[in-house]
């Protein structure tokens, strides 16, 4: 990674701004015309689209990585319906288990390695031996052939296990499941038929990688372990962790975390001259050359940057929505900031309990207190939902019900959801106390539950002062007396932490902290994208949280296969009662689109799609606009 120096024109000021602090970039009041200057939160958890499985660095991938199939850049169409590095649509043969895809031919990676099927086949299986196990990789090898063993044997053993390693090369060796039928056409045979294969790895995972260059830069790449693939078994922080060399229309060229990521357009980029009308570019595309993402976690000073032009883009969080939109006319309130609002997305936000060991930074770990199914009861009443609603989304959202959100099959409208009821909380509070084990596991925590966020989201950090307040509520109409009388050391606290987000990441993947607030997106428009991760043993959030309930996961995998739909609803019916009855998680929103830019910056490249964020090939900026 190069850890430069703030690009020499920025000089970071300070102004006073409302209550805080506010930071402005001060560099020329405007860039230049080919140069985007956007202004976010976070850091991107890593640059290797097979490892990444979150939204920014997926979002960055989007534009320097390219997958066999793509979305319309002009619409919210959720069907992955353009060949991109593919030629046309897949043939699919022998009942749904047998995808051939035609590939284009003359494309080139950025340093110049020509893609053709065998550079499909090697990312494929590159991205099957890193096998992280946080990461995307499940979304493909749970349904490719002989895949799932692989799976097995890395999430019980290891990655680093013999098990493991005999798995994966037993998988290459025999499988025959990705098949380089000639230089332009591959070949996916799959277990059993599964119509969401083509739209799964249409998610990065199935981005492109050069692999000339992924070995050159590998650590000991002429070891014959490493020398394939340019990893060796499990590898997921490699040096493609930080770099990048994809075939898409820009490449990373600086990563100072927590300051900016800039990306410049790859001049030879082919779709420049593609004449295929399915991926002709506008005869704008290409316009910005530079595009600068810069960190930044006030909100102040973020709408200051946008409000004098020193930024075109920002991250305007809805905590903050009636500053710049009137909600009953659906205009902006200022002339040169556009507001994009109201496009319903497919993203649940939720608390999810641990429900799990707490692992703590000194080395030890115990029970976490959410283990105790009364006290999952107890938060999930604390929470005031009515008013995170209006104070914190300001209505850009509807409360979530369950794993799978409204307007994706498999929503249930009249599933069971918690709703703010301090009585029922006290009560469930009460039942929690008579537990010795959830004693014990808040006396481990010294008795204070902190509640933990990203920094920067402001919409978590309100949410997460609402839980604390409710929690205290509930502990204060209950009274301090049953606590200390139950064996409690002392009275409960509730208090609330901002951790950034990588660290927050690796907070919530290594179970060290009771409770936290996040976010799915979704990878591909299909219910089973939620039900496993949220529900079923092997899943991301499951596995984090330690959900595996036996029903369930019984009732995902006769969901997951079922191709007659009434049946289908009928199981995730039954994974939603479940799941209102133990309440591994806390429901809280289905998130509305908010988004903010100058009204100078145009192209299709902007207009919202809940698979992926903006992509900058498809965008320029006008400064006689406005």
């Amino acid at each position: 990674m190069e850890r430069n120096q703030l690009l020499a024109i920025v000089v970071i000021v300070v102004v006073i701004a409302g209550a805080g602090v506010a930071f402005v970039f001060m560099q020329p009041t405007r860039a230049p015309e080919n140069t985007l200057i956007w202004e976010t939160i976070g850091n991107p958890d890593y640059l290797d689209p097979h490892v990444d499985y979150e939204t920014f660095g997926s979002w960055i991938s989007f534009n320097v990585y390219e997958t066999l199939y793509t979305y319309p850049w002009d619409s919210a169409e959720t069907d992955p319906s353009v060949p991109l590095l593919a030629a046309a649509a897949p043939v699919i043969t022998d009942g749904g288990t047998n995808y051939t895809i035609t590939l284009r031919e003359g494309i080139t990676f950025h340093d110049g390695t020509a893609f053709n099927a065998s550079v499909v086949k090697w990312n494929f299986e590159r991205a099957m031996k890193i096998f992280y196990l946080d990461g995307p990789v499940w979304m493909f090898a749970e349904v490719i052939k002989g895949g799932s063993a692989v799976e097995a044997e890395a999430g019980d053993w290891g990655t680093s296990s013999s098990n493991f390693t005999e798995a994966f090369d037993e998988w290459v060796a025999n499988s025959n499941s990705i098949i380089v039928v000639d230089e332009y056409t591959i070949r996916f045979i799959l277990e059993s038929p599964y119509p969401a294969f083509i739209a799964a790895i249409t998610y990065e995972v199935g981005a492109m990688i050069s692999p000339t260059y992924a070995l050159a830069h590998a650590t000991d790449a002429a070891d014959g372990v490493w020398a394939k693939y340019g990893v060796d078994y499990g590898e997921y922080d490699n040096y493609m962790a930080e770099h990048t060399c994809g075939t898409g229309p820009y490449m990373m060229t600086r990563w100072n975390p927590d300051q900016y990521i800039q990306l410049n357009l790859y001049t030879d980029y082919w779709r420049a001259d593609a004449t295929d009308a399915a991926v002709a570019p506008e005869d704008y595309s290409g316009k910005i050359e530079k595009v600068v993402i810069k960190t930044n976690e006030d909100v102040n000073g973020r709408s200051l940057n946008l409000k004098t032009g020193r930024s075109d883009v920002v991250y305007w969080p809805t905590t903050n929505a009636l500053d710049i939109y009137d909600p009953d006319t659906g205009d902006s309130l200022d002339a040169n900031i556009h507001v994009d609002a109201g496009s319903p997305t497919f993203s649940v936000m939720f608390f999810g309990f641990n429900m799990a060991q707490i692992n703590t930074t000194a080395g030890n770990s115990f029970l976490s207190p959410f283990a105790n199914k009364d006290f999952r009861h107890a938060a999930s009443y604390a929470f005031d939902y009515d008013a995170f609603m209006n104070a914190a989304v300001n209505g850009f959202g509807i409360q979530a019900k369950g794993p799978i959100p409204y307007g994706m099959f498999g929503y249930n409208a009249t599933a069971y959801t918690f709703a703010y009821n301090l009585t029922a909380a006290v009560e469930a509070w009460n039942l929690a106390l008579q537990d010795s084990a959830f004693i014990d596991s808040m006396n481990a925590l010294d008795n204070k539950l902190t509640i933990y966020y990203n920094s920067g989201n402001t919409v978590r950090e309100q949410g997460s002062l609402l839980l604390a307040d409710g929690l205290k509520n509930m502990t204060a109409d209950a009274g301090a007396d049953d606590q200390l009388a139950a064996g409690m050391d002392a009275e409960m606290t509730f208090t609330t932490q901002a951790l950034e987000w990588s660290n927050y990441l690796d907070y919530i993947r290594n179970r060290q902290m009771p409770i936290f607030f996040v976010g799915w997106a979704p990878d591909y428009a299909d219910p089973d994208n939620y039900v496993f991760p949220f529900c079923y043993e092997a899943g991301t959030y499951a596995g984090r949280i330690g959900f595996n309930n036996s029903q369930v996961n019984a009732y995902y995998l006769l969901a997951k296969a079922e191709t007659n739909l009434t049946l289908r609803m009928h199981y995730y019916n039954v994974i939603n009662d479940i799941l209102a009855e133990e309440a591994p998680y806390l429901w809280v929103y289905q998130a509305t689109d908010f988004r903010t830019w100058r009204t100078w910056v145009h192209g299709v490249g902007l207009v919202y799609n809940p698979m992926h964020g903006a992509y900058f090939f498809n965008m320029y900026k006008d400064y006689a606009t406005t």
